[in-house]
């Protein structure tokens, strides 16, 4: 029997404060597994035994590493997480201006979330439950998002972020959650160039607007 799923904003806390090891490559080899699975079935239908199958590994040998259901699950989403955030720093340490560091921020973490298996199934069969990212019980997932990106507009200056700043932030994180659920036409979201192109066109004058000079 799966054991109490476990609030997404609880998972996401643990994965970003867990300062564990990195799994070993057997370890790796069933969260891979686990994350097919959950991209084919869906995390909240994700059982051991299939995650099991899926891996081409004992019962033992996945049992031994993670012992329990929700275990599995919270290293799943320490290292998707780790994976995602390191993808998103990466756009951002790639330029220095703080408009352009949003701009790429929000590139990375749309192409991140476009490419991933299990983020592109709960986009395609559940659009509601990304939308719902920003509503409890998730709300301070959103807003330690939200948070986020008012310090990357806020940059190294004194003082504390404007209302404004925090205003423009909030629209940013809410775009980007609507962008995987109701993804437009144009700009195309499977591409990385119009992205930019959207995100420097209407981005960068809203984050300039805010940005302490």
């Amino acid at each position: 029997m799966n054991s109490s799923p476990v609030a997404l904003s609880e998972l996401l806390s643990r994965a970003t404060s867990d300062t564990s090891a990195a799994p070993d490559a057997t370890a790796e080899r069933i969260i891979d597994a686990a994350v097919a699975e959950s991209a084919a079935v869906g995390l909240d239908r994700l059982r051991m035994e299939d995650v099991v199958r899926r891996s081409g590994l004992g019962r033992t040998t996945v049992y031994r590493r993670f012992p329990t259901r929700d275990e599995l699950v919270r290293a799943l989403a320490t290292r998707e997480t780790r994976r995602f955030l390191s993808a998103v720093s990466a756009g951002i340490d790639s330029v220095e201006a703080p408009s352009e560091r949003v701009v790429e921020a929000f590139v990375a973490a749309v192409s991140f979330a476009r490419k991933h298996p299990m983020m592109r199934r709960m986009a395609e069969t559940a659009p509601g439950s990304v939308v719902d990212l920003a509503h409890a019980p998730d709300a301070e997932l959103f807003a330690a998002g939200t948070a986020f990106i008012t310090r990357q507009l806020h940059g190294a200056n004194p003082g504390e972020p404007s209302r404004e700043a925090r205003w423009v932030a909030d629209v940013f994180a809410r775009l980007f959650l609507t962008y995987l659920a109701l993804p437009p036409v144009d700009p195309d979201v499977r591409d990385d160039t119009e992205l930019r192109a959207f995100a420097q066109a209407v981005l960068i004058p809203m984050a300039e607007r805010v940005t302490p000079s």
